[in-house]
């Protein structure tokens, strides 16, 4: 067996139109194909061709709510945590900010990459990977040598 990259990550939402909206409206990901007939609720969300999100229904509501962000909370992986490799990094800051959502960003000069963290509805920490920034404009919560 040889793992080749993440397939999808499995994620319980108490509140699924919101986390529909989060995944397609401010990350980019596109509803698919929902394999199966799957007894919850729930959707599929894709990256092209690859499906990337599966989220779930969790109607008893024991999903817990947003916690905020911080350094300590994105060095530590949060509770848990996706991490998606992106194109155009930078753009998910202007979708985070057009959107009133908070994120923390981090610029890493050796080997270069742009981070953009974010939670999502239900407090899963989204980490965003830039591997070819360019030049980035703006203001960086944190740029690490």
């Amino acid at each position: 067996m040889k793992v080749i990259g993440l397939d999808h990550r499995g994620i319980r939402t108490a509140n699924l139109e919101a986390s529909r909206h989060f995944y397609e409206d401010l990350i980019g990901l596109q509803q698919g194909n929902r394999p199966g007939a799957l007894a919850t609720k729930g959707y599929w969300l894709y990256a092209g061709d690859t499906p990337i999100i599966h989220l779930i229904e969790d109607s008893d509501g024991t999903t817990s709510p947003p916690q905020g962000l911080s350094e300590t909370l994105v060095d530590s992986g949060g509770r848990t945590h996706v991490a998606l490799t992106v194109e155009g990094g930078r753009a998910a800051v202007e979708r985070m900010n057009d959107a009133g959502v908070p994120y923390w960003d981090r610029l890493f000069k050796n080997p270069v990459m742009y981070q953009v963290f974010v939670e999502d509805p239900n407090g899963l920490l989204i980490e965003l990977i830039d591997r070819n920034p360019g030049n980035i404009d703006g203001p960086i919560c944190k740029v690490v040598a």
